[in-house]
């Protein structure tokens, strides 16, 4: 019978190991080639947001004076797209990964894809995006705890 729940232990980690990778690729994608998102028709030259909280204000009043999909995508958008990693994180690390460095994590990750961003031209580094995947980092690992605590007892 053990040997039955370790080839499923296993398994599961070689499934969990796959979606993260595909998880991954698919937001290398999404944020580097998808039109309209990462790359846009168009743009040229290095284009870059300094001014901490200036696009999430912006877009917080698009959204204020009525819907608006370009805010409803790049507010909720960029949490949602990095829930997943947070998730991943300590379910792949067996629980060793905790909150904070998960958090430190999803930041690192994020800082490389706007850095790749500046550096190829492709889409804006904007240091709004950096804050929004952090907290869509911070959210899936409270996810992932709850989801863990809920599925013990």
């Amino acid at each position: 019978m053990k040997s039955n729940d370790s080839d499923s232990s296993r398994r599961m980690v070689r499934i969990s190991r796959l979606l993260f990778v595909a998880y991954v690729l698919y937001v290398v994608y999404f944020m580097f080639f998808a039109e309209g998102f990462g790359r846009s028709a168009g743009n040229s030259g290095y284009r870059y947001n300094l001014d901490v909280f200036s696009e999430i204000k912006r877009f917080s009043r698009m959204l204020k004076s009525g819907y608006n999909v370009k805010a409803v995508l790049n507010l909720f958008g960029n949490i949602i797209a990095f829930v997943p990693f947070g998730i991943f994180i300590p379910a792949l690390s067996g629980n060793r990964i905790k909150f904070v460095n998960t958090v430190i994590l999803t930041f690192i990750f994020s800082m490389v894809i706007e850095t790749v961003q500046l550096y190829y031209q492709l889409g804006v580094f904007d240091v709004d995006d950096l804050i929004l995947n952090t907290c869509g980092g911070l959210i899936g690992y409270l996810i992932y705890v709850i989801g863990k605590a809920w599925s013990t007892g």
